[in-house]
């Protein structure tokens, strides 16, 4: 009988060979899809910043906010969604968070500053730092939210740039426009000083920049409000130098201190309070430069007068039927008067609810009648009214008393009156 024999020695290599390649097809599968993430994030992150840079590029042909004029309408706006990868470390508008390269966001010391808002750099784990480059024109900086309205953030007297590190979310740029400079200011703040280079480090001071903040507050002698005093150069620009003395003075009020000497970044504050009504101007000098000046409102202090009692009855005889209380104003002024306080309604079965009617008299003199219609604590705008120097006399009654027998009483509580 014939055998062959030859192929007892070769199926085994040919299986051998045939499950080497099969393995190396899947190893490389696995690496492939292994490495797929990464540079699909990469491309996720560029194709966004794309749109985002030519976004923000168009918007600066439109309307920009006067930052110096509270009533200004909004800017020209953009908003831009973003999908943020989970590798992603960090996704910066304006200036470089991480400039010394240690991984650490929080750890940049207020001397060290990058660039000056015409950059966008992200970083994904894994990967080295990129930077998506804008026009020089622009100048992108972190907003803060101070009474209602967006305004530059500013740390150690620096602008700050805008770090996402991590979540998809909405992010809106506003135009706004300070002192000569366009400004494409975020609607979201972080928590991170990631410090914009002023970009005039070679240019000299040639005057003196000077704000109040707030630039209205209560003539208490207690209230402050924060004089800052700036270099700048002949544009306006914030110019950094050492060791400068600048004297202050205020037409009204009272400085914490009559000179400072400016800081690293050319800036330098003092504390102000005043116990004097009406229009500061606080002045600003330093041989050799232009003087800056700022204004500043001293407000009346709010006057609180508390009661924190009820008023049952409307006839003038009956004892709970007012409330009155003698006080001093210090200054001729304009007040605005608020009622603070609650009721109770009573009404007859053939007529529509009705709360209680609270009168207000000062001096004699009726400034209004109002229902105050909430069972619980509201505020009752009763006007304006204009008083000299001096003793005054208030008086808060209930025009519309009604008592049902079957239970109903309607009264009128008083927490304060209170003049602002």
């Amino acid at each position: 009988m014939w055998k062959d024999e030859n192929g007892i020695d070769t199926i085994p290599l040919k299986l051998v060979v045939y499950l080497a390649l099969v393995g190396i097809i899947i190893a490389l599968a696995a690496i492939g899809l292994k490495n797929a993430g990464p540079p699909m994030d990469g491309a996720l992150m560029e194709r966004q910043l794309g749109e985002v840079k030519s976004g923000i590029e168009l918007m600066q042909s439109g309307y920009a906010r006067d930052l110096s004029d509270p009533y200004t309408a909004t800017g020209n706006t953009r908003s831009f969604d973003l999908v943020l990868p989970e590798r992603l470390e960090y996704l910066s508008f304006g200036a470089d968070p991480d400039p010394d390269n240690n991984g650490i966001l929080t750890d940049t010391p207020p001397g060290l500053v990058t660039d000056n808002g015409d950059v966008i750099y992200y970083k994904l784990r894994g990967d080295g730092k990129r930077l998506v480059k804008l026009k020089d024109s622009i100048h992108i900086r972190e907003g803060e939210l101070v009474d209602g309205r967006w305004s530059p953030s500013v740390v150690d007297g620096l602008g700050q740039a805008f770090v996402l590190t991590g979540g998809s979310q909405s992010v809106t740029f506003e135009l706004v426009y300070d002192r000569g400079t366009t400004y494409t200011l975020s609607h979201l703040s972080d928590n991170l000083d990631v410090y914009i280079n002023p970009d005039n480090d070679g240019g000299l001071p040639h005057g003196l920049f000077v704000s109040v903040n707030p630039d209205s507050f209560p003539a208490d002698d207690v209230t402050e409000g924060s004089v800052t005093v700036q270099l700048v150069d002949s544009q306006g620009r914030w110019v950094q130098e050492m060791g400068r003395t600048v004297n202050l003075t205020s037409s009204r009020g009272n400085l914490s201190a009559a000179q400072v000497v400016t800081n690293a970044h050319g800036s330098g504050s003092v504390m102000l309070t005043s116990g004097e009504l009406g229009l500061g101007v606080v002045t600003a000098q330093s041989p050799g430069l232009h003087n800056g000046t700022s204004e500043v409102a001293f407000t009346p202090p709010p006057l609180v007068i508390e009661f924190n009692e009820w008023i049952n009855s409307s006839k003038k005889t009956d004892p709970d039927s007012e409330l009155a209380a003698r006080f001093w104003i210090e200054h001729n002024t304009s007040y605005s008067v608020t009622l603070t306080g609650w009721a109770t309604e009573a009404h007859w079965l053939t007529r529509p609810e009705e709360w209680a009617i609270g009168k207000i008299e000062i001096d004699g003199v009726v400034l209004d009648e109002i229902e105050v219609a909430g069972g619980s604590r509201i505020d009752v705008p009763f006007g304006d009214v204009l008083l000299s120097e001096g003793k005054h006399t208030l008086r808060v009654t209930m025009t519309n008393d009604l008592n049902i027998l079957w239970g109903e009483d309607r009264n009128l509580y008083v927490e304060q009156v209170e003049f602002s």
